[in-house]
């Protein structure tokens, strides 16, 4: 028997900029916009290192995930990047520190916890005057913006590091127009030319019988 598929939110991107706008330091501003424009999972996030982020190139590497203080691979245990945006570039800047390698970390160098992220989440949304969402939402914010935006779902599912094309397809209905404007290839000037045809050779028939 097949799971149902669970349920989803994300927000818009009016919502995600109010959410950021909310942001009380600069630190909180780019944890935000790090999952908001990279779509990582919160273990990949806290993992992430100075050096995953390739400046020169402008895209950051998510290699690792942490899962309950354990440092391992993805979840599909293969590395991706995502090129980072210009916001999140001077976010970064913004923040680099010597306290260590992790770009997110608490003032002694150590890893941030998930309750963590969400209390800054959930801080930001109330101010923002924005629904409570999980910090997996973000994620799903990241994909169904990029959707909405006529972004081929493939660069999505390379992005989001998704097996199969199957699981980013939830987000395909969010594309603009619903995929009227790409139906319409069906209306070929040859078909419909055919048909023009086929309609007046018919009538003919009909009248001369």
């Amino acid at each position: 028997m097949k799971a149902p598929q669970p349920k989803w939110d994300h927000l818009s991107a009016e919502d995600a900029a109010a959410l950021v706008g909310a942001a009380r330091t600069d630190e909180e501003r780019a944890i935000l916009l790090f999952a908001l424009h990279t779509g990582a999972r919160a273990g990949e996030q806290i993992a992430i290192e100075w050096g995953d982020v390739d400046w020169t190139n402008r895209f950051v590497v998510l290699r690792r995930s942490s899962t309950r203080g354990e440092v391992g691979p993805t979840k599909s245990g293969r590395e991706r990047r995502v090129p980072f945006t210009g916001m999140l570039e001077k976010a970064l800047r913004q923040i680099r520190h010597l306290r260590g390698q992790l770009v997110f970390s608490n003032p002694d160098g150590s890893a941030l916890r998930l309750g963590q992220l969400h209390e800054r989440l959930w801080g930001a949304s109330r101010r923002a005057g924005l629904r409570k969402i999980r910090w997996h939402d973000l994620r799903h914010s990241f994909a169904s913006q990029l959707a909405s935006q006529s972004v081929p779902l493939h660069r999505v599912q390379e992005w989001l590091g998704h097996s199969t094309i199957a699981m980013t397809m939830r987000y395909a209905h969010l594309a603009p127009g619903g995929g009227a404007d790409l139906i319409r290839a069906l209306d070929s000037p040859a078909v419909a030319t055919t048909w023009q045809q086929e309609g007046a050779s018919n009538r003919n028939s009909v009248e001369n019988s």
